[in-house]
């Protein structure tokens, strides 16, 4: 019986702890799942950032370009109206030195003063001419440095822009990237505390189950202790008791006695063991003893010898000693009385007493009862 409720004890401990490993699994699969999920969240919402970031900044690359490609086409239709500018003011001063030429030749003619004037006149209008190109031509570099440095600045600006830009969504990628990594720190160190709670569990269940099996092997044992213990016990009780003690089973059956209770019974320690209670307490109401419970019951009762004398005393009855063995304590034995054999009915003579054959009847009951190391003392068992 012991090992099939250890048996049954261990499989249920093994069936728990399958279903705590099953649970375990379960929970770092979903966990595990849940991770990996969350991970391809931010991966794909990292993804699209990027994407967002490259398509941004390429949509600035693309207006900075058209803004350059505006501004050089600007630029170069300014240079080709100062160039155009510039060329029709050297053909109008061409034009007009060669009118003034033809004047000066036929006013040559004329008269030596008019010559002067119209050259001092001619000489004072290339002056202005020339410093008019020239004004012209600080005017055109002065448009073509403005040009220059206004698309410069907006370059500059839309690099400012787009890398303000590209810094905030680094920042962001990072936050997102650490926030990632502190779940699934949280996750991993969640898991952590479900395995050691699991493994903490597990050890709880094979310390009991370990203690469990060594009070199983260990309880025949101290059974086997404790019983020693009893019958010697009982058997120092038999030997140093002054009142006679005996000792019976279940049936009655006489199993030990001291030597005053084999003198009161006028039976030797070699063959009382062929006899019941019942031959030397005869005409006894057994039913009023209970033999179930433990506890002293004491009765009033007549002892009859084998020799015929007849004695009254007290028996004091013990329940449960020792499993299937019961103790009768005799006190305040009265006197002798010595019946007379009444030879008609044949009751009082020892010959007639009631004897029962005992199950271990033969030379070996006799060889048992010689190794005793105490007269009248019996092994309880």
């Amino acid at each position: 019986m012991a090992s099939t409720k250890l048996r049954t004890q261990l499989s249920i401990v093994s069936e728990r702890a399958s279903v705590y490993l099953e649970r375990a699994k379960i929970t770092l699969t979903r966990l595990q799942k849940s991770a990996a999920v969350e991970l391809m969240q931010v991966c794909q919402h990292c993804e699209g950032v990027f994407r967002k970031l490259r398509a941004s900044s390429r949509e600035a690359l693309i207006v900075a370009n058209e803004h350059v490609a505006r501004l050089g086409s600007e630029l170069s239709s300014a240079s080709r109206k100062a160039i155009v500018q510039a060329q029709l003011a050297q053909e109008m001063a061409a034009a007009w030195r060669r009118d003034c030429a033809d004047k000066v030749q036929r006013l040559r003619r004329e008269s030596e003063t008019e010559l002067r004037k119209l050259g001092t006149g001619c000489h004072d209008a290339i002056v202005a001419t020339e410093g008019k190109i020239a004004g012209l031509g600080s005017q055109v570099s002065l448009a073509s440095k403005q040009v220059a440095r206004d698309c410069a600045d907006k370059a500059q600006k839309l690099r400012r822009e787009s890398e303000t830009e590209l810094r905030k969504l680094g920042t962001g990628c990072h936050d997102a990237i650490v926030a990632t990594e502190g779940k699934i720190a949280g996750l991993g160190s969640q898991v952590s505390v479900a395995s050691k709670q699991v493994a903490l569990e597990v050890r709880k269940a094979q310390d009991a189950v370990i203690d469990l099996a060594r009070n199983v092997a260990d309880k025949p044992r101290r059974t086997r202790e404790a019983r020693q213990a009893r019958e010697n016990d009982l058997r120092c009780l038999l030997a140093d008791s002054l009142d006679p003690v005996v000792v019976t089973d279940s049936g009655r059956r006489l199993v030990a006695a001291n030597a005053k209770a084999l003198e009161l019974f006028g039976i030797s320690e070699f063959n009382f063991g062929h006899f019941t209670l019942d031959t030397f307490v005869p005409n006894f109401d057994w039913s009023d003893l209970s033999f179930e419970s433990r506890g002293d019951q004491l009765r009033r009762c007549k002892i009859r010898r084998l020799d015929g004398g007849l004695r009254v005393a007290e028996c004091q009855f013990v329940s449960g000693i020792v499993p299937r063995r019961y103790l009768y304590k005799f006190l305040r034995v009265a006197p002798y009385k010595i019946a007379m054999p009444e030879f008609g009915k044949g009751t009082a003579t020892a010959a007639s007493l009631k004897a029962v054959k005992p199950s271990n009847s033969g030379p070996n009951a006799t060889v048992s009862a010689a190794k005793t190391s105490r007269p009248g003392v019996r092994p309880v068992f």
